[in-house]
């Protein structure tokens, strides 16, 4: 049986992360590999593509998000904003939106669970035909469907789970007003494909083990937000090409083919250096992450407290700029050396500029320092060139 050591398994998920030599052409293939890329702060999708594949025409990426051309954001995995390839569409929404419905069906917090279904359908009929006009902004549609009022936020969430609506123009690349759209008026010839949701979540498991594998029933459960015994019923229906390894006393799951890539892999020889944005989608993707981040770094990754310490002045807690982010299991930037983390970077302003600030918690070589400061210099240059300039009105 081929076998694989750990520190080929990591490399082989970074080789599929295109981490590695093998670098996907253009943002629209890295968004279409990934899945999905995670959209919570506007700038980490671009920022995700970066890291994968240096620099890159940025402007484009928001045309075509801001056009619905291949690529759209709407909500997705764990109920957060994506953005995500049409082609991957009607898988993801198929197996994501049939839950996502059901949370905002039932949020008490709204008190959408006091309405009837013939109160939301009707509510969800009104959203739709004031749509149809073109896309429109939050405080727009509730001037359009008076009657729905307050309850148009609830609305156009249940209708994005249902794959009906998406998330439309902004002003910028960064502003979080943004108009919403039906999804078959804004991208261009496209028409969802519904698949049953137990099959469409199958295919889903499958795809996780695919990109992100070796990952356990855990990992898996958590990444889409998913029963255990739902993940282990999908797994045991899928053939001899998904199989079970053990790392530790821990099972996970790997393609046969990706485990014998993975038994051919070398370690290369140079550093490789990377910096991971925001609430990147592969860390993301697995709630167990000791195997990339030492104990010593995770609650500078993941804090618990709703401050967090800055790295250009980490001897005070900041305050988080939104009062609704909540900060358990909130990945901040990471700075990767040789596939481990050992540090963290942030965004802090400098007048009109944006300045990269990094701590490093491990103890690495002046060689490795310098690599980690001409990457640092590099999306600095990235951000400051070509990030700032479609964030602005």
């Amino acid at each position: 049986m081929t076998t694989a050591t750990t520190e080929q398994l990591l490399w082989n998920q970074l080789r599929k992360q295109s981490l590695l030599d093998e670098k996907p052409s253009n943002f629209f293939q890295v968004i279409k590999e990934q899945l999905g890329l995670h959209s919570t702060d506007y700038w980490t999708p671009y920022l995700s593509v970066w890291s994968r594949i240096g620099d890159y025409d940025s402007k484009e990426m928001f045309e075509s998000i801001n056009s619905g051309r291949d690529i759209i954001r709407t909500h997705a995995f764990r109920t957060t904003v994506h953005v995500i390839h049409v082609d991957n569409l009607s898988l993801i929404l198929s197996a994501t939106g049939p839950s996502l419905f059901r949370a905002y069906r039932n949020d008490k917090y709204r008190k959408i669970d006091q309405l009837s279904d013939k109160e939301i359908e009707n509510m969800l009929n009104q959203v739709k035909a004031a749509l149809e006009e073109g896309p429109l902004r939050t405080s727009e549609l509730k001037k359009k469907v008076p009657k729905v009022g307050a309850h148009v936020r609830s609305a156009l969430l249940m209708l994005m789970a249902r794959g009906e609506v998406v998330r439309a123009k902004a002003n910028h690349a960064r502003n979080n007003l943004t108009s919403y759209a039906l999804l078959e008026k804004w991208v261009d010839g496209f028409k969802l494909k519904r698949i049953e949701e137990k099959e469409a979540i199958t295919q889903l498991i499958r795809c996780h083990i695919d990109r992100f594998g070796p990952a356990s029933i855990d990992d898996i459960a958590w990444w889409l937000r998913q029963t255990k015994t739902v993940v282990t019923n999908a797994i045991q229906s899928f053939g001899d090409d998904v199989i079970s390894i053990y790392e530790g006393s821990i099972e996970k799951f790997i393609l046969q083919e990706d485990l014998e890539t993975a038994s051919s892999l070398s370690v290369p020889t140079e550093d490789l250096v990377w910096f991971i944005p925001y609430e990147d989608h592969f860390l993301k993707a697995f709630i167990d992450r000791t195997g990339v981040i030492s104990e010593h770094i995770q609650s500078k990754l993941f804090p618990a407290d709703k401050k967090h310490y800055w790295p250009s002045n980490p001897e005070e807690p900041r305050k988080m700029p939104s009062k609704g982010i909540r900060a358990t299991g909130e990945a901040r930037p990471s700075i990767w050396l040789n596939g481990q983390v050992v540090g963290r970077w942030e965004l802090d302003d400098d007048e009109d500029l944006m300045k990269v600030v990094t701590s490093l918690y491990s103890k690495i070589t002046k060689s490795q320092e310098s690599k980690i400061e001409q990457v640092r210099m590099q999306l600095e240059e990235f951000i400051n060139g070509s990030m700032l300039p479609i964030s602005r009105v």
